[in-house]
């Protein structure tokens, strides 16, 4: 949403505590914009000139006018970014939810001209929806690859394990989100993450510091290709991972690395657009080092954008002291304004004309999300004749949530229980122990029965896969399938990673998210499309 107020005007006389402002980018909760509280200690961020803000929560009719009234009280236009890795539903509720990056990626074949229509689709809804929201730079996509089927925090965020595919859709977001219109502005700016690659980890740096033990020629095989194919592209925005990288750096975090954020991807890499770190209260920095130091080093190392700091206020004094102290210089600073106030302009925040409104379909928007989500499920092994072909054959669902969520697998039991009249449902999470008798009388008396395993990817769970009593329970009920000779099927709504455990069942099944459309597709894959 532009401001109206020129480049020039913004920029007069500003001081050293302005510019360093701009480089911080504190979270916004856009559910708590109407909390009059809450507002007035944003207001005052505002007014203390923050570059920009991270959003988080809302919806979608009145967030995004909460969002423009705090750009009218601006002095300098605010960059207002997102995660939204599976659209603006992710974020604010009402917009569109789109499955996870590895879904798309089994969804759609690249040698398909319609399937790759299909994902352009998808991508202009983004963003519009998003543009829309009153956002303008989204930190997708996930260009990691997931190359460690432990890796706790990327794992089905990433479009695979290969850097060929994960380079191909990495390209395919970034040219359709950034997307010019017909002045040569974009609605949006999109972000190459975690460099310089995430995806060999078996730690999440939410809480502790990732070690990536690859040498540098396997990082510059494996890793960086997708980086510098997204740079290539013209990327508006490259995340840094807190990592450490001893191939590349053996002293310090890649977030302090000069050598790796200004000599590798500035420099090497020729990037010219912003260097964002990826969140500076994770406990991969900040269970070690104070607030100021991570502001200090993170600017140092050739860092753009200060995201997501436990302080605003502190980590911007952190900034102003050591440019006082001369540990940063002015030019430094100077330096990443520059690209911050050259981004704004690239999404049109000094454009005084606006952008004119339009309407936006959502219902069409969850329609492509729909069809993706029917495509991305994927039977991995086995075959689709292993299934129950009859609506009255006895089938008995297993419902396994990792996460201790009664509720994750509903609308796949609702589809089960429609399609078929003799069924049983059992849900067990960790907490709920398994109860064999009631477990062995439901498989004696069906002929196949399900495993439907839910298990979230998400920051601190520290792991991708299921704890040992839930994947005691999977083998103990395939255990008594084979005994009661009735077939078997495992279904992973999360990771693909989890069917290696399961490999004695007749058929697996990747789903690769466990957003509604892929249970429904789930169930009509276990039931038939009657």
């Amino acid at each position: 949403m532009p401001t109206g107020k020129s480049e020039n005007a913004a920029m007069k006389a500003r001081t050293l505590r302005d510019d360093a402002a701009q480089m911080v980018m504190p979270r916004i909760n856009g559910k708590d914009l109407a909390d009059p509280a809450y507002r007035l200690t944003i207001d005052d961020l505002v007014k203390e000139g923050m570059g920009g803000f991270i959003l988080f929560g809302g919806d979608i009719d009145q967030t995004p006018r909460r969002l423009q009234e705090l750009q009218s009280s601006a002095e300098v236009p605010l960059l207002i970014t997102s995660d939204v890795e599976r659209g603006l539903g992710q974020q604010l509720e009402g917009g569109t939810r789109f499955p996870s990056q590895r879904a798309v990626a089994s969804a759609v074949n690249r040698r398909s001209k319609g399937a790759a229509e299909l994902l352009d689709r998808m991508l202009d809804a983004v963003r519009t929806e998003t543009r829309a929201a009153g956002i303008h730079g989204v930190f997708s996509p996930v260009v990691d690859v997931n190359n460690n089927p432990d890796n706790p925090i990327i794992c089905t965020r990433a479009f695979g394990d290969e850097p060929g595919t994960v380079a191909w859709f990495g390209s395919r977001y970034i040219k359709r989100l950034q997307k010019a219109r017909a002045n040569g502005q974009l609605d949006l700016l999109a972000c190459a993450k975690h460099f310089p690659g995430h995806g060999d980890t078996d730690q999440d740096s939410h809480d502790l510091l990732p070690v990536i033990k690859a040498d540098r020629s396997r990082l510059n095989r494996l890793e960086l290709p997708p980086f510098r194919e997204a740079v290539r592209d013209g990327v508006g925005m490259v995340m840094v991972a807190h990592l450490l990288v001893p191939a590349l750096d053996p002293a310090k975090p890649t977030t302090f690395s000069k050598k790796i954020v200004t000599a590798l991807l500035r420099e090497g890499m020729d990037f010219s657009g912003l260097i964002v770190s990826d969140a500076l209260d994770m406990g991969a920095l900040a269970g070690e080092y104070s607030q100021e130091e991570i502001a200090v080093r993170a600017v140092e190392a050739g860092m753009d954008i200060l995201l997501h700091p436990r302080d605003a206020r502190v980590t911007r004094d952190a900034v102003v002291a050591a440019v006082e102290q001369g540990r940063l210089t002015e030019q430094r600073i100077r330096e990443s304004v520059d690209r911050i106030m050259a981004a704004k302009k690239r999404v049109g925040l000094f454009d005084k004309d606006g952008q004119a409104s339009i309407a936006i379909d959502y219902g069409k928007h969850r329609d492509i999300a729909r069809e993706l989500g029917t495509k991305a499920v994927r039977i991995v092994r086995g075959n689709k004749r292993s299934f129950p072909a009859e609506r009255d054959e006895g089938v008995a669902c297993f419902v396994l949530d990792d996460d201790n969520n009664r509720d994750s697998g509903d609308v796949f039991i609702n589809e089960v229980r429609a399609r078929f009249k003799n069924s049983s449902l059992l849900v067990l999470t960790p907490d709920s122990g398994l109860p064999e008798s009631l477990a062995r009388d439901s498989i004696q008396a069906a002929s196949f029965v399900v495993l439907a395993i839910y298990s979230k990817i998400s920051a601190s769970k520290g792991r991708s896969g299921i704890g040992d009593k839930l994947r005691d329970m999977a083998r103990y009920i395939l255990s008594a399938a084979k005994k009661a000779k009735a077939k078997s099927a495992v279904i992973s709504f999360d990771s693909p990673y989890i069917l290696d455990q399961f490999k004695d069942a007749d058929v697996l099944v990747a789903a690769y998210d466990r957003m509604d459309e892929i249970q429904q597709a789930a169930a009509e894959l276990v039931g038939g499309m009657s």
